[in-house]
């Protein structure tokens, strides 16, 4: 059971992985573009990735974490499994909570502003490049730096 754990783990974070990656990136094309068809593409690459790959990555890796904690014998109240459970709240937290409506929010003026025919709209423009897309998203970079930290040190064990 405890290859089969570690290999779903593996896959969890693959896919985590991969959506915080492609996340990133149309995050960053979306916040850069003027054309409002531009931005409603990669916004909608953003908003479409948290459900195809960041969320169920993170479900996967809550679910083989907890499994892997009993499996291998370690208790709960240990720090490194406590502060991986903080660092997971707060990640879907902002993830989900903050930047998931966030690229909603610009994906759906966006499609309007192409619905109506507005090649460039400056209030859209102004959302999707502002501050709050860079500044939520590096700090998300920053939890998954301290999530390999605790996974791979296992501080106070």
């Amino acid at each position: 059971m405890t290859n089969f754990l570690f290999f779903a783990h593996m896959f969890g974070l693959a896919m985590l992985a991969a959506g915080v990656g492609v996340a990133n990136y149309s995050g960053i094309m979306a916040g850069t573009s003027k054309r409002s068809s531009d931005i409603a593409l990669w916004s909608g690459v953003n908003h479409r990735i948290e459900f195809i790959a960041t969320l169920p990555g993170a479900l996967v890796l809550l679910i083989s974490g907890t499994l892997m904690v009993d499996d291998r014998g370690f208790s709960y109240d240990m720090g490194w499994v406590t502060a991986a459970y903080v660092l997971w709240v707060a990640a879907v937290v902002l993830g989900a909570g903050v930047l998931g409506r966030h690229s909603k929010r610009v994906h759906r003026s966006a499609t309007e502003a192409v619905a109506a025919g507005r090649e460039t709209d400056e209030a859209l423009i102004r959302l999707s490049s502002g501050k709050l897309g860079p500044i939520v998203g590096n700090l998300l970079n920053l939890i998954i730096i301290a999530f390999l930290y605790v996974m791979v040190y296992k501080p106070g064990m």
